[in-house]
């Protein structure tokens, strides 16, 4: 925690208000997040938002929020953009390191965050983010066409499984990068320099049953 506590390390959390998944979904999923945090590292996380709730809700701990302006939480807005706002807002260097935490992923512990954030550190990435197994090859997709047809997405003539190149899903888990290489990432913050840590995790919560089902299975646990 020291070394997290002195470090050019800065933890940030998106949550608009707004949300097409279902309503309000970032008040609740926000303490799942902000719980794990441990207290001494509260002045290096910034939560940027424009949810008053939330805003209020933050007033009375060390949690940096930068009330983010509206144009900036339009639904075609891009989450580099969003990052690019807090580097600016807060003055940041190009070699300060941002840890970005989607709220969707609500079992992520801060163990889960330190391992990754270790991995990063040993190997000197730049930029960092996760992935998981598919569920389904892209090889075995199609584009849906009229009258019931469909296209290759990936245009091969492959029929044994075992022939498919191997590949990954991302996944926002945990997102790390250098302030200096937000610019150079695509929209969905990652680019053909991008790390990508593979993860058991599959927990993205996008609809209120997806966060409905997160409750029971920890209850049932508990």
């Amino acid at each position: 925690i020291m070394y997290l506590k002195s470090a050019n390390i800065f933890f940030v959390i998106p949550a608009r208000r707004d949300s097409k998944g279902f309503p309000f979904k970032n008040r609740k999923l926000l303490d799942y997040t902000i719980n794990e945090i441990p207290i001494e590292l509260h002045e290096k996380t910034i939560v940027t938002t424009n949810d008053e709730k939330i805003i209020k809700k933050l007033s009375s701990t060390s949690i940096n929020v930068l009330k983010r302006d509206e144009k900036l939480c339009l639904d075609d807005v891009n989450i580099r953009d969003v990052m690019m706002d807090v580097a600016d807002k807060f003055d940041m260097n190009p070699n300060d390191t941002i840890v970005m935490l989607y709220l969707t992923s609500p079992d992520r512990k801060f163990s889960d965050i330190k391992k990754i954030l270790g991995y990063y550190d040993e190997r000197k990435i730049r930029t960092l983010t996760c992935c998981v197994e598919p569920k389904t090859h892209p090889y075995l997709c199609l584009y849906k066409k009229e009258g019931e047809k469909g296209e290759q997405i990936v245009k091969h003539d492959l029929y044994r499984r075992q022939d498919y190149p191997e590949c990954f899903e991302v996944r926002h888990f945990i997102c790390i990068f250098q302030v200096g290489e937000i610019q150079k990432l695509n929209k969905n913050m990652y680019n053909e320099n991008t790390v990508f840590y593979k993860i058991d995790n599959d927990m993205d919560v996008d609809y209120e049953n997806d966060l409905k089902e997160f409750i029971k299975s920890n209850t049932i646990k508990e």
